[in-house]
């Protein structure tokens, strides 16, 4: 381990200060816990001053000073998928020069939420576990496929390449590159400092469906989807929503893809698990009975159904959840 460990943190045109400023004051800690200069960090960007969302301004370098011994990408922020990804798309060339750079320095990379997208560009994780924010994992699995998600999962390491989910998972993220590093003690002590939660392993407990978001000009066609799946997931199929939304099955099954990215049959499934996780996490009901309240007839195979979709079973979310 070198004397001084470099890290590079890279700003999209638009992020998180939170994450950013976190970031560096966890490191900051450590080098006054050991009272000498253990890490020093500088941020990259292409700006001179890179200006989160939030209005604060970070001072930026083109490129860094000096070797890279981590790399941090941080994420774009947005909840808008279709823009979010056009957003990514146009931002990733950007990345990839220091994705490169760290690359042939043999550094640590590291991709805060929808940055995994910028190193899944570059190849980078081909053949790896990778986790990436929840509310881009359908995208991440059509568009790389030759990466093995695992978006239910808060942090993924692979060797020497890390990914982790949404927002302030980069806690987690910084956390175990501290003590990977060898900074277990001072991991503790940060940890104690500033009152950090406990270390979280799965992101499913968090997800919930984006159209819940209020906001002006949400797409009725969604909207008069969602009011029909209220009170009619037992029977919510097809041939249903068709009938109530006087469309035949081939013109609405067009819409979900043109419209939503996805198919009827997992949309519906999705509706289906999301009933199941407020029934677990607002409810004492049993498994059993959850499972036949949101449409499923047989308890085991909903189980295996769950624990497959969000890393979890069924008791162990509602344990998380609590």
């Amino acid at each position: 381990m070198p004397k001084s460990i470099h890290v590079v943190i890279w700003l999209p045109s638009t992020f998180y200060s939170a994450v950013a400023a976190t970031l560096v004051e966890m490191l900051e800690l450590v080098n006054s816990i050991r009272r000498a200069p253990v890490f020093s960090v500088e941020f990259v960007a292409r700006a001179p001053t890179a200006t989160a969302t939030s209005g604060i301004s970070f001072a930026t370098v083109a490129a860094p000073s000096k070797p890279i011994d981590v790399l941090v990408l941080l994420a774009m922020p947005g909840l808008e998928v279709p823009a979010l990804l056009r957003a990514l798309a146009a931002e990733s060339p950007d990345a990839q020069p220091v994705i490169a750079q760290a690359r042939q320095q043999g550094a640590i990379i590291a991709a805060h939420c929808g940055a995994g997208y910028f190193l899944a560009d570059a190849g980078l994780l081909d053949g790896r576990r990778a986790t990436i924010s929840w509310w881009l994992k359908t995208d991440a699995l059509r568009r790389f496929p030759k990466v093995r998600w695992d978006p239910s999962r808060l942090l993924v390491r692979q060797g020497r390449v890390y990914t982790c989910g949404g927002g302030f998972s980069g806690l987690e993220l910084a956390k175990a590159l501290l003590k990977d590093l060898g900074f277990v003690k001072e991991e503790r002590i940060v940890r104690k400092l500033l009152v950090l939660p406990p270390s979280r392993q799965f992101q499913s407990p968090y997800e919930f469906p984006l159209e819940d978001i209020p906001h002006t000009g949400e797409q009725p066609f969604r909207d008069r989807l969602a009011a029909l799946a209220e009170g009619n997931l037992p029977t919510l199929d097809l041939g249903f929503l068709a009938a109530r939304l006087g469309l035949s099955p081939r013109t609405l099954s067009r819409r979900f893809v043109e419209e939503l990215q996805t198919t009827p049959g997992k949309w519906i499934q999705d509706r289906r698990l999301e009933a199941a996780k407020d029934l677990l996490e607002g409810t004492k009901l049993g498994v059993a009975e959850i499972c036949y309240r949101v449409g499923y007839q047989d308890p085991a195979s909903f189980s295996r159904l769950f624990s497959r979709t969000t890393g979890l079973s069924p008791g162990e979310y509602r344990r998380q959840g609590a």
